[in-house]
Protein backbone atom coordinates (compact mmCIF):
# COMPACT_ATOMS: atom_id res chain seq x y z
CA UNK A 1 0.00 0.00 0.00
CA UNK A 2 3.08 2.30 0.60
CA UNK A 3 4.15 2.28 -2.99
CA UNK A 4 0.80 3.65 -4.60
CA UNK A 5 0.57 6.49 -2.36
CA UNK A 6 4.36 7.16 -2.94
CA UNK A 7 3.40 7.32 -6.87
CA UNK A 8 0.32 9.59 -5.72
CA UNK A 9 2.73 12.04 -3.57
CA UNK A 10 5.34 12.22 -6.63
CA UNK A 11 2.43 12.79 -9.05
CA UNK A 12 0.96 15.20 -7.03
CA UNK A 13 4.41 17.44 -6.66
CA UNK A 14 5.18 17.23 -10.38
CA UNK A 15 1.47 18.61 -10.62
CA UNK A 16 2.04 22.01 -8.32
CA UNK A 17 5.07 22.37 -9.58
CA UNK A 18 5.77 21.90 -13.32
CA UNK A 19 9.15 21.85 -15.20
CA UNK A 20 9.24 24.43 -17.74
CA UNK A 21 10.23 23.57 -21.30
CA UNK A 22 13.47 25.13 -22.46
CA UNK A 23 13.40 26.98 -26.23
CA UNK A 24 15.50 27.79 -28.31
CA UNK A 25 16.12 31.16 -28.00
CA UNK A 26 16.30 30.42 -24.17
CA UNK A 27 19.14 28.18 -24.42
CA UNK A 28 20.60 30.71 -26.82
CA UNK A 29 20.02 33.50 -24.29
CA UNK A 30 21.38 31.42 -21.49
CA UNK A 31 24.57 30.32 -23.46
CA UNK A 32 25.16 34.22 -24.13
CA UNK A 33 25.53 34.58 -20.37
CA UNK A 34 27.28 31.39 -19.18
CA UNK A 35 29.37 30.87 -22.30
CA UNK A 36 33.42 31.78 -20.98
CA UNK A 37 34.60 32.57 -24.64
CA UNK A 38 31.69 35.49 -24.79
CA UNK A 39 33.17 37.14 -21.57
CA UNK A 40 36.76 36.62 -22.93
CA UNK A 41 35.76 38.76 -26.04
CA UNK A 42 33.92 41.22 -24.16
CA UNK A 43 37.02 41.69 -21.58
CA UNK A 44 38.93 41.60 -24.49
CA UNK A 45 36.54 44.79 -26.23
CA UNK A 46 37.06 46.64 -22.54
CA UNK A 47 41.04 45.95 -22.82
CA UNK A 48 40.94 48.07 -26.33
CA UNK A 49 39.01 50.46 -25.12
CA UNK A 50 40.84 50.92 -22.37
CA UNK A 51 44.01 51.51 -25.02
CA UNK A 52 42.26 54.19 -27.04
CA UNK A 53 41.95 56.07 -23.92
CA UNK A 54 45.97 55.79 -23.16
CA UNK A 55 46.31 56.68 -26.89
CA UNK A 56 44.47 59.33 -27.01
CA UNK A 57 46.62 60.79 -23.31
CA UNK A 58 49.34 61.09 -25.65
CA UNK A 59 47.86 64.53 -26.71
CA UNK A 60 46.98 66.23 -23.63
CA UNK A 61 48.37 68.05 -20.64
CA UNK A 62 50.09 66.08 -18.08
CA UNK A 63 51.68 67.38 -14.64
CA UNK A 64 53.97 66.07 -12.60
CA UNK A 65 55.08 66.55 -9.04
CA UNK A 66 57.88 65.79 -7.25
CA UNK A 67 59.84 66.05 -4.47
CA UNK A 68 62.42 65.37 -2.09
CA UNK A 69 62.91 65.77 1.84
CA UNK A 70 66.45 64.71 4.02
CA UNK A 71 68.36 65.44 7.03
CA UNK A 72 71.95 65.45 7.04
CA UNK A 73 75.19 68.06 8.00
CA UNK A 74 76.15 70.98 5.70
CA UNK A 75 79.89 72.26 6.22
CA UNK A 76 80.76 75.31 3.81
CA UNK A 77 84.09 75.41 5.08
CA UNK A 78 83.77 79.05 6.54
CA UNK A 79 83.26 79.82 3.16
CA UNK A 80 81.26 83.34 2.53
CA UNK A 81 82.04 82.85 6.76
CA UNK A 82 79.80 80.40 7.10
CA UNK A 83 80.00 77.47 9.56
CA UNK A 84 79.08 73.64 9.96
CA UNK A 85 75.51 72.60 10.80
CA UNK A 86 72.48 70.60 10.85
CA UNK A 87 70.38 71.01 7.77
CA UNK A 88 67.15 69.80 6.32
CA UNK A 89 67.50 69.53 2.58
CA UNK A 90 64.24 69.97 0.37
CA UNK A 91 63.34 70.11 -2.99
CA UNK A 92 59.50 69.96 -4.78
CA UNK A 93 58.83 70.47 -8.48
CA UNK A 94 55.91 70.74 -10.44
CA UNK A 95 55.83 70.66 -14.72
CA UNK A 96 52.96 71.01 -16.49
CA UNK A 97 53.61 70.05 -20.48
CA UNK A 98 51.32 69.92 -23.36
CA UNK A 99 52.45 68.53 -26.55
CA UNK A 100 52.15 70.89 -29.53
CA UNK A 101 53.58 69.19 -32.07
CA UNK A 102 54.30 65.28 -32.38
CA UNK A 103 54.42 64.88 -35.99
CA UNK A 104 51.08 63.29 -36.32
CA UNK A 105 52.33 60.26 -33.81
CA UNK A 106 49.48 60.86 -31.19
CA UNK A 107 46.78 60.80 -33.90
CA UNK A 108 48.53 57.57 -35.17
CA UNK A 109 48.10 55.75 -31.88
CA UNK A 110 44.63 56.91 -31.80
CA UNK A 111 43.69 55.59 -35.35
CA UNK A 112 45.64 52.47 -34.25
CA UNK A 113 43.99 51.93 -30.91
CA UNK A 114 40.19 52.95 -32.60
CA UNK A 115 41.00 50.48 -35.04
CA UNK A 116 42.03 47.97 -32.15
CA UNK A 117 38.69 48.69 -30.51
CA UNK A 118 36.83 48.02 -33.85
CA UNK A 119 38.76 44.54 -34.61
CA UNK A 120 37.57 44.16 -30.79
CA UNK A 121 33.83 44.76 -31.08
CA UNK A 122 33.70 42.48 -34.00
CA UNK A 123 35.28 40.02 -32.14
CA UNK A 124 32.80 39.83 -30.15
CA UNK A 125 29.74 39.37 -32.65
CA UNK A 126 31.77 37.09 -34.53
CA UNK A 127 32.08 34.78 -30.83
CA UNK A 128 27.94 35.28 -30.26
CA UNK A 129 27.33 34.67 -33.83
CA UNK A 130 29.32 30.87 -33.89
CA UNK A 131 27.78 30.52 -30.51
CA UNK A 132 24.31 30.31 -30.98
CA UNK A 133 24.81 28.51 -34.18
CA UNK A 134 26.52 26.01 -31.81
CA UNK A 135 23.35 25.83 -29.24
CA UNK A 136 21.34 25.45 -32.26
CA UNK A 137 23.20 22.25 -32.90
CA UNK A 138 23.50 20.64 -29.51
CA UNK A 139 20.11 21.37 -28.86
CA UNK A 140 19.03 19.60 -31.82
CA UNK A 141 21.33 16.78 -30.67
CA UNK A 142 19.47 16.16 -27.29
CA UNK A 143 16.16 16.71 -29.27
CA UNK A 144 17.07 13.89 -31.49
CA UNK A 145 19.06 11.80 -28.68
CA UNK A 146 15.41 11.70 -26.78
CA UNK A 147 13.52 10.49 -29.75
CA UNK A 148 15.86 7.56 -30.42
CA UNK A 149 16.21 6.67 -26.75
CA UNK A 150 12.13 6.76 -26.57
CA UNK A 151 11.80 4.85 -29.96
CA UNK A 152 14.27 2.24 -28.86
CA UNK A 153 12.67 1.62 -25.79
CA UNK A 154 8.94 0.84 -27.45
CA UNK A 155 11.66 -1.56 -29.68
CA UNK A 156 12.83 -3.38 -26.91
CA UNK A 157 9.69 -3.81 -25.42
CA UNK A 158 7.96 -5.12 -28.40
CA UNK A 159 10.90 -7.48 -29.43
CA UNK A 160 11.04 -8.88 -25.61
CA UNK A 161 7.63 -9.59 -26.32
CA UNK A 162 7.87 -11.15 -29.77
CA UNK A 163 11.01 -13.50 -28.00
CA UNK A 164 8.39 -14.52 -25.33
CA UNK A 165 5.61 -15.68 -27.74
CA UNK A 166 8.33 -17.45 -29.83
CA UNK A 167 9.54 -19.32 -26.95
CA UNK A 168 6.09 -20.20 -26.00
CA UNK A 169 5.36 -21.29 -29.42
CA UNK A 170 8.46 -23.26 -29.59
CA UNK A 171 7.64 -24.53 -26.83
CA UNK A 172 4.52 -26.14 -27.63
CA UNK A 173 5.88 -27.37 -31.19
CA UNK A 174 4.08 -24.59 -33.10
CA UNK A 175 7.23 -22.96 -34.20
CA UNK A 176 11.06 -24.18 -35.00
CA UNK A 177 13.87 -22.99 -33.12
CA UNK A 178 14.70 -20.71 -35.70
CA UNK A 179 12.27 -18.20 -34.92
CA UNK A 180 13.09 -18.03 -31.26
CA UNK A 181 17.09 -17.13 -32.51
CA UNK A 182 15.67 -15.01 -34.94
CA UNK A 183 13.54 -13.29 -32.09
CA UNK A 184 16.69 -13.38 -29.89
CA UNK A 185 18.95 -11.05 -32.34
CA UNK A 186 16.25 -8.51 -32.58
CA UNK A 187 15.59 -7.78 -29.31
CA UNK A 188 19.74 -7.98 -28.68
CA UNK A 189 19.58 -5.31 -31.74
CA UNK A 190 16.98 -3.24 -30.11
CA UNK A 191 18.66 -3.14 -26.79
CA UNK A 192 22.24 -2.67 -28.33
CA UNK A 193 20.38 0.52 -30.26
CA UNK A 194 18.67 1.37 -26.93
CA UNK A 195 22.15 1.55 -25.15
CA UNK A 196 23.59 3.64 -28.25
CA UNK A 197 21.12 6.22 -28.13
CA UNK A 198 21.44 6.45 -24.33
CA UNK A 199 24.96 7.18 -24.64
CA UNK A 200 24.36 9.92 -27.26
CA UNK A 201 21.91 11.75 -25.36
CA UNK A 202 24.29 11.68 -22.23
CA UNK A 203 27.03 13.11 -24.11
CA UNK A 204 24.59 15.07 -26.37
CA UNK A 205 23.13 16.36 -23.08
CA UNK A 206 26.66 17.31 -21.54
CA UNK A 207 27.84 19.58 -24.87
CA UNK A 208 24.69 20.96 -23.98
CA UNK A 209 25.12 21.99 -20.31
CA UNK A 210 28.94 23.06 -21.34
CA UNK A 211 26.87 26.08 -23.87
CA UNK A 212 24.36 26.75 -21.55
CA UNK A 213 24.68 25.90 -18.16
CA UNK A 214 21.36 23.85 -18.43
CA UNK A 215 20.05 20.78 -18.03
CA UNK A 216 18.80 20.07 -21.16
CA UNK A 217 16.04 17.80 -19.52
CA UNK A 218 13.13 19.20 -20.99
CA UNK A 219 13.31 21.03 -24.79
CA UNK A 220 10.50 21.94 -26.46
CA UNK A 221 11.12 21.24 -30.63
CA UNK A 222 13.30 23.07 -32.94
CA UNK A 223 11.73 26.01 -34.29
CA UNK A 224 11.23 27.60 -37.55
CA UNK A 225 14.70 28.57 -39.49
CA UNK A 226 14.68 32.64 -38.70
CA UNK A 227 14.48 35.31 -41.06
CA UNK A 228 17.46 34.73 -43.90
CA UNK A 229 18.54 36.84 -47.04
CA UNK A 230 15.80 36.26 -49.63
CA UNK A 231 18.52 35.43 -52.58
CA UNK A 232 22.18 34.81 -52.64
CA UNK A 233 23.28 38.10 -53.74
CA UNK A 234 21.20 39.66 -51.08
CA UNK A 235 23.22 36.94 -48.72
CA UNK A 236 26.66 37.88 -50.31
CA UNK A 237 26.31 42.07 -50.16
CA UNK A 238 25.37 41.89 -46.43
CA UNK A 239 27.97 39.84 -45.61
CA UNK A 240 30.46 42.33 -47.40
CA UNK A 241 29.32 44.89 -45.32
CA UNK A 242 28.36 43.26 -41.34
CA UNK A 243 30.38 39.71 -41.67
CA UNK A 244 32.42 40.48 -38.17
CA UNK A 245 35.60 38.20 -39.47
CA UNK A 246 35.57 41.04 -42.82
CA UNK A 247 35.48 43.66 -40.16
CA UNK A 248 37.93 42.38 -37.90
CA UNK A 249 40.52 42.22 -41.21
CA UNK A 250 39.58 45.76 -42.21
CA UNK A 251 39.87 47.00 -39.18
CA UNK A 252 43.76 44.69 -39.29
CA UNK A 253 44.40 46.90 -42.14
CA UNK A 254 43.63 50.56 -40.61
CA UNK A 255 45.70 49.79 -37.78
CA UNK A 256 48.73 48.72 -40.07
CA UNK A 257 48.60 52.26 -41.80
CA UNK A 258 48.10 54.27 -38.65
CA UNK A 259 51.22 52.14 -36.88
CA UNK A 260 53.06 53.22 -40.42
CA UNK A 261 52.47 56.64 -39.81
CA UNK A 262 53.26 56.51 -36.32
CA UNK A 263 57.18 55.46 -36.97
CA UNK A 264 57.23 57.95 -39.56
CA UNK A 265 55.95 60.83 -37.06
CA UNK A 266 59.36 59.79 -35.57
CA UNK A 267 61.52 61.56 -38.42
CA UNK A 268 59.84 64.57 -37.46
CA UNK A 269 60.59 67.03 -34.45
CA UNK A 270 58.48 67.07 -31.19
CA UNK A 271 57.05 70.31 -29.74
CA UNK A 272 55.83 70.99 -26.65
CA UNK A 273 55.19 74.02 -24.15
CA UNK A 274 55.80 73.63 -20.42
CA UNK A 275 55.27 75.36 -17.05
CA UNK A 276 58.07 74.77 -14.04
CA UNK A 277 57.80 75.67 -10.67
CA UNK A 278 60.34 74.91 -8.11
CA UNK A 279 61.61 75.34 -4.46
CA UNK A 280 64.79 74.21 -2.63
CA UNK A 281 65.65 74.61 0.94
CA UNK A 282 69.00 73.69 2.82
CA UNK A 283 70.42 72.48 -0.57
CA UNK A 284 74.06 74.37 -1.17
CA UNK A 285 74.40 76.05 2.51
CA UNK A 286 72.46 76.04 5.89
CA UNK A 287 69.21 78.36 5.39
CA UNK A 288 70.08 78.34 1.69
CA UNK A 289 66.28 79.09 -0.09
CA UNK A 290 65.42 79.39 -3.44
CA UNK A 291 61.87 79.32 -5.51
CA UNK A 292 61.61 79.69 -9.74
CA UNK A 293 58.97 79.69 -11.95
CA UNK A 294 59.33 79.05 -16.02
CA UNK A 295 57.31 78.45 -19.02
CA UNK A 296 58.35 77.86 -22.36
CA UNK A 297 58.59 75.52 -25.35
CA UNK A 298 60.76 72.41 -25.25
CA UNK A 299 62.00 70.74 -28.65
CA UNK A 300 63.29 67.77 -29.60
CA UNK A 301 64.54 66.01 -32.92
CA UNK A 302 66.53 63.31 -33.50
CA UNK A 303 68.39 63.64 -36.80
CA UNK A 304 70.06 60.13 -36.71
CA UNK A 305 69.04 57.04 -34.85
CA UNK A 306 71.49 54.42 -36.90
CA UNK A 307 68.69 53.00 -38.81
CA UNK A 308 66.69 52.38 -35.98
CA UNK A 309 63.84 54.60 -36.96
CA UNK A 310 64.00 53.27 -40.99
CA UNK A 311 64.00 50.08 -40.27
CA UNK A 312 60.88 50.64 -37.76
CA UNK A 313 59.34 52.30 -40.95
CA UNK A 314 60.53 49.20 -43.39
CA UNK A 315 58.99 46.61 -41.15
CA UNK A 316 55.34 48.39 -40.47
CA UNK A 317 55.41 49.25 -44.00
CA UNK A 318 55.41 44.89 -44.81
CA UNK A 319 52.88 44.70 -41.62
CA UNK A 320 50.42 47.01 -43.72
CA UNK A 321 51.02 45.19 -46.91
CA UNK A 322 50.55 41.40 -45.00
CA UNK A 323 46.93 42.89 -44.18
CA UNK A 324 46.01 44.26 -46.63
CA UNK A 325 46.49 40.68 -48.20
CA UNK A 326 44.84 39.26 -45.56
CA UNK A 327 42.10 41.64 -46.49
CA UNK A 328 41.49 40.41 -49.75
CA UNK A 329 41.75 36.59 -48.24
CA UNK A 330 38.66 37.51 -45.83
CA UNK A 331 37.11 38.62 -48.57
CA UNK A 332 37.34 35.86 -51.16
CA UNK A 333 36.83 33.31 -48.20
CA UNK A 334 33.87 34.80 -47.18
CA UNK A 335 32.49 35.22 -50.37
CA UNK A 336 33.04 31.90 -50.52
CA UNK A 337 31.49 30.91 -47.42
CA UNK A 338 28.59 32.44 -47.51
CA UNK A 339 27.68 30.79 -51.25
CA UNK A 340 28.10 27.42 -49.50
CA UNK A 341 26.08 28.12 -46.81
CA UNK A 342 23.24 29.70 -48.57
CA UNK A 343 23.04 26.59 -51.21
CA UNK A 344 23.66 24.78 -47.53
CA UNK A 345 20.22 26.30 -46.04
CA UNK A 346 18.50 25.41 -49.17
CA UNK A 347 20.00 21.64 -49.40
CA UNK A 348 18.65 21.12 -45.72
CA UNK A 349 15.41 22.77 -46.02
CA UNK A 350 14.58 20.28 -48.83
CA UNK A 351 16.56 17.28 -47.11
CA UNK A 352 13.93 17.93 -44.33
CA UNK A 353 10.72 17.98 -46.24
CA UNK A 354 11.98 14.43 -48.08
CA UNK A 355 12.81 13.41 -44.69
CA UNK A 356 9.27 14.31 -43.80
CA UNK A 357 7.67 12.35 -46.21
CA UNK A 358 10.09 9.13 -45.46
CA UNK A 359 9.15 9.57 -42.02
CA UNK A 360 5.02 9.71 -42.55
CA UNK A 361 5.46 7.06 -45.44
CA UNK A 362 7.47 4.69 -42.78
CA UNK A 363 4.94 5.00 -39.84
CA UNK A 364 1.64 4.67 -42.69
CA UNK A 365 4.05 1.34 -43.24
CA UNK A 366 4.30 0.62 -39.51
CA UNK A 367 0.33 1.18 -38.73
CA UNK A 368 -0.53 -1.47 -41.82
CA UNK A 369 2.40 -4.21 -41.19
CA UNK A 370 1.15 -4.14 -37.24
CA UNK A 371 -2.48 -4.68 -38.93
CA UNK A 372 -1.37 -7.10 -40.65
CA UNK A 373 0.63 -9.25 -38.44
CA UNK A 374 -2.77 -9.11 -36.04
CA UNK A 375 -4.85 -10.60 -38.10
CA UNK A 376 -1.95 -13.05 -39.09
CA UNK A 377 -1.23 -12.08 -42.87
CA UNK A 378 2.55 -11.56 -41.73
CA UNK A 379 4.90 -12.55 -39.06
CA UNK A 380 6.20 -10.79 -36.20
CA UNK A 381 9.25 -10.12 -37.63
CA UNK A 382 7.84 -8.01 -40.19
CA UNK A 383 6.81 -5.83 -37.51
CA UNK A 384 9.92 -5.50 -36.40
CA UNK A 385 11.56 -4.43 -39.79
CA UNK A 386 9.07 -2.09 -39.85
CA UNK A 387 9.91 -0.89 -36.69
CA UNK A 388 13.38 -0.51 -37.54
CA UNK A 389 12.68 1.45 -40.53
CA UNK A 390 10.21 3.79 -39.05
CA UNK A 391 12.86 4.81 -36.13
CA UNK A 392 15.69 5.23 -38.82
CA UNK A 393 13.42 7.16 -40.46
CA UNK A 394 12.23 9.39 -37.44
CA UNK A 395 16.10 9.73 -36.59
CA UNK A 396 16.84 11.40 -40.07
CA UNK A 397 14.30 13.73 -40.10
CA UNK A 398 14.97 15.03 -36.70
CA UNK A 399 18.72 15.03 -37.83
CA UNK A 400 17.81 17.26 -40.56
CA UNK A 401 15.84 19.27 -38.25
CA UNK A 402 18.68 20.27 -36.26
CA UNK A 403 20.65 20.41 -39.60
CA UNK A 404 18.16 23.00 -41.04
CA UNK A 405 18.52 25.10 -37.95
CA UNK A 406 21.95 24.69 -37.62
CA UNK A 407 22.93 25.67 -41.32
CA UNK A 408 20.64 28.92 -40.79
CA UNK A 409 22.30 29.98 -38.28
CA UNK A 410 25.70 29.91 -39.59
CA UNK A 411 24.69 31.42 -42.72
CA UNK A 412 23.26 34.73 -39.94
CA UNK A 413 26.57 34.31 -38.64
CA UNK A 414 28.90 34.87 -42.01
CA UNK A 415 26.14 37.71 -42.94
CA UNK A 416 26.52 39.66 -39.52
CA UNK A 417 22.88 39.26 -38.70
CA UNK A 418 23.58 37.88 -35.07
Amino acid sequence: MKKPALILGFSTLVWVMPLHATTLEEAIAAAKEHAPEVEVAEAESDIAKARLQQAKSGGRPSATLSGTIGAGRLDPKGYFGLTADNVTPTAAQLVIEQPLFTGGKVSAGVEQARAGMAAAEAGVVATEANLVANVAGAYGSVIAAETMVRHYAQLVDETEEIERQARLRFSVGESPRTDVAQAQARTAEAKAGLARSEGQLVTARARFRSLTGLEGADLQPLPASPLLPATLDDAVAQAEADNPQLAQAEAGVKAAQAGLKGEKADQLPMVSAFAEGAMVRDQFFPGYKADSATVGVRARWQIFSGGRVSGKIAESDARLRVAEAQLRAARDAIREHVIAAFSGVRTAALVETAAQEQESAAREALRSVREEVRVGMKPQLALLDAEREAIAASAALESARTDRIVSAYRLLALVGAQ
